[in-house]
């Protein structure tokens, strides 16, 4: 059942019925869909395990799964890798699972809206968010817990790309362009489905309902092993966490992302200045020509650019140095200014100002695909023994 009060977030109820009305409906019809279908043994057993177990029931029928150590953890989650218990005279493939246990964000009480809006990503064609096998609310079973979502997740085996970015620093390298670009496209992918539920147009298709991330950072794209579909030189990049994520009306939303622009959301130093400058309303009631400032896909956008000057600015002050100690003034000048001016389109202040969703993809689709034409004509030289010098 959905609960939730209005009171204490600067909302007043009677005023903002319709903003209930709309979340109520997205709940009843989300209650409706049937669970993900998956193939992936002893899910099931992990759902039911208490948070503090550390295996599964070994007399069940289905595989044995056992918790192995910590992938990860925040302020509202902790990821544990699982992974099925087998004989070591077995030949079947060792299968792992990352599990994310979370609280809820406060305007659900037991909604799991972060498994329901991957699924939907996910089935709407978008390959570069994290699969989602099952999801189940656990309430609280002692006085002081908090109630949780537990969300069974597919494992990025390669990390996510804080740990990249923190390999090339310390190693002084420099992030190759193609590989920036391609990052540059997987999060603007997501974004372009977020916004409109399709890359084929800026026109958002016929019953989607616009999602915002609002905690686009390094350590929320995670890697795994290259889709040749997408860009078989790069592990595919996927965007994780939607804990923070929701979704508003396609038309006359202005009243909602009024209501939600007075909700903190995101990682300091990756927000947009509009998520960082709160707008605190009187009785819940927003003069329409402030809607420009307030929350929405543009504040994606934003921490996306920032995302991308982060793996960029520390790429060069990492490799400005090398192990010798010798400083290399021309690495500054390594990335294309194509690149460059993208990411400062990305960070414009002023709303108005910045690409939309589409517009990021596009380009980046553009950049990402010249990359990749540099690189296969650089291996076909390779392979006929001329000299391989790309990036």
């Amino acid at each position: 059942m959905f609960h939730r009060s209005l009171t204490g977030l600067n909302v007043n109820p009677a005023e903002n019925e319709d903003i209930y009305r709309y979340y109520q409906s997205r709940y009843d019809k989300d209650a409706k869909a049937p669970p993900p279908s998956n193939s992936q043994d002893g899910i099931h057993q992990i759902l039911l395990a208490d948070a503090s177990d550390e295996q599964t029931d070994p007399e069940s029928v289905d595989p044995w799964m056992r918790r192995k150590e910590p992938i990860g953890e925040g302020a509202y989650a902790a990821v544990w890798l699982w992974e099925k218990h087998r004989s070591p005279y077995s030949n079947d493939p060792l299968l792992q699972l990352a599990v994310k246990d979370a609280k809820l964000d406060r305007f659900w009480r037991d909604h799991p809206s972060e498994g329901i809006l991957l699924r939907k990503l996910h089935d709407h064609g978008c390959k570069t968010v994290i699969t989602v096998y099952d999801w189940m609310f656990k309430e609280a079973t002692q006085l002081g817990e908090p109630s949780i979502i537990r969300i069974i997740e597919e494992l990025a085996e390669h990390g996510d790309l804080l740990d990249i970015s923190n390999f090339y620093a310390e190693n002084k390298l420099i992030i190759p362009e193609a590989f920036l670009w391609h990052i540059f496209w997987s999060g603007a992918n997501t974004l372009c489905y977020c916004r409109y539920g399709t890359t084929r147009s800026p026109e958002t298709i016929d019953g989607w309902d616009p999602i915002t991330h609002m905690d686009i950072k390094p350590e929320n794209f995670l890697m795994t092993k290259p889709d040749d579909s997408l860009n078989e030189q790069y592990p595919t990049i996927k965007m994780g966490d939607f804990g923070f994520a929701y979704t508003l009306p396609a038309v006359g939303h202005d009243k909602f992302r009024g209501w939600k622009s007075t909700w903190t959301y995101g990682t300091r130093g990756f927000q947009a200045p509009e998520v960082q400058h709160l707008i605190r309303p009187k009785e819940g009631s927003f003069d329409p020509v402030q809607t420009a400032a307030l929350h929405g896909s543009h504040s994606d956008v934003y921490s996306l650019g920032l995302t991308m000057l982060d793996l960029r600015s520390r790429s060069i002050d990492g490799a400005r140095v090398d192990k010798h100690g010798n400083e290399d003034q021309h690495v500054d000048n390594y990335y294309s200014e194509p690149l460059n001016d993208l990411i400062v389109w990305c960070l414009q202040r002023p709303i108005g100002k910045r690409p939309s969703a589409y517009q990021l993809f596009q380009k980046t689709t553009e950049g990402m695909e010249m990359h990749q034409r540099i690189i296969r004509k650089e291996q076909a030289e390779a392979e006929d023994g001329w000299p391989f010098h790309s990036q």
